[in-house]
């Protein structure tokens, strides 16, 4: 989860591909190579460490792409710093329909991120289908279309990407975003009585990119948390843990580039700690994923 600013955005980062990449080192072990440039603010950012763990899982339990993530729920045990990064992925059970998957990261030889993880076959027979409506929003600019101020900004606009202030966390300037719900971080403004705080909008990446479920994790933890409107000064909001589930059936080779609709929403922040539910959708309408974690919200 993105937090107060405190780290740069001029901190250089590879492409998200190379920075999410693992190789394998035998024996369900992988290494992976953390980059700051994708940092929120001062270490790695949850959504980015969970495209990593994707990356291990599917390389380990799933590398002919006959199986779907479905789940993948992971605990962040302590801040992940630049360099290495040592994964351990076990199947726990491989069974005809299911198979589950447990992810042990390191770095430095302390623990990291602990993860379980669902994979299920493709085209499950189904009792019954419901899925909720996507929210009624302006469309997604053109990659291309130039930045607009923040004070500037309409919820409306669709020829523009939102211009990330400078002091903003490292991640938010290695994607593009279009903001269409809530307001402006750290304002004060409290949601009307009985709502959610929100935060979201459309989120691409600067050059073309397949809609995996890599790069659909880290959507679900690149935006600014919904609970920064209320607060009238800078706070801070490490996740403690992150759970998405995947809704869409997104291949191994992705779904066709596009802009990716996300809606946050929190309704508690009590004792230090804040949740957050995310929605996330394609301009169709598809739902990609649920998400909800639980973050500590302490001041910065």
């Amino acid at each position: 989860m993105l937090a107060s600013a405190a780290m740069s955005h001029s901190t250089e980062a590879r492409p998200f591909d190379d920075a999410t990449a693992v190789s394998a080192l035998g024996a369900g072990r992988f290494s992976a190579d953390v980059d700051l440039g994708w940092a929120a603010p001062t270490a790695a950012n949850g959504g980015y460490l969970a495209a990593i763990v994707v990356r291990a899982i599917a390389a380990h339990a799933d590398p002919a792409g006959a199986r779907r993530l479905r789940s993948l729920t992971l605990h962040y045990l302590r801040p992940a710093g630049a360099g290495p990064l040592e994964l351990t992925v076990e199947t726990i059970r491989d069974g005809r329909r299911i198979a589950n998957v447990r992810v042990e990261a390191t770095q430095n030889g302390k623990p990291v991120v602990t993860a379980l993880a669902a994979l299920a076959v493709p085209g499950l027979p189904a009792a019954g289908t419901w899925m909720p409506d996507p929210p009624q929003v302006a469309p997604a600019p053109q990659r291309d279309a130039p930045r607009l101020e923040g004070h500037r900004w309409r919820r409306d606009d669709d020829a523009h990407w939102l211009d990330v202030p400078g002091a903003a966390p490292a991640i938010s300037h290695r994607v593009q975003l279009a903001p269409r719900f809530g307001g402006i971080p750290f304002s004060g403004r409290a949601p009307a009585a009985g709502e959610p705080a929100q935060a979201g909008g459309w989120i691409t990446l600067p050059q073309p990119h397949a809609v995996d479920a890599a790069y659909v994790a880290l959507c679900t933890d690149v935006w600014w948390p919904p609970g920064f409107e209320p607060l009238d000064r800078p706070a801070v909001a490490p996740t403690i843990d992150l759970t998405i589930h995947f809704r869409a059936d997104i291949p191994p080779a992705g779904l066709p580039d596009q802009a990716v609709l996300g809606w946050y929403r929190s309704s508690t922040a009590r004792d230090g700690l804040v949740e957050e539910d995310g929605l996330l959708f394609l301009g169709d309408g598809t739902l990609l994923a649920h998400s909800r974690q639980l973050a500590l919200l302490i001041p910065a």
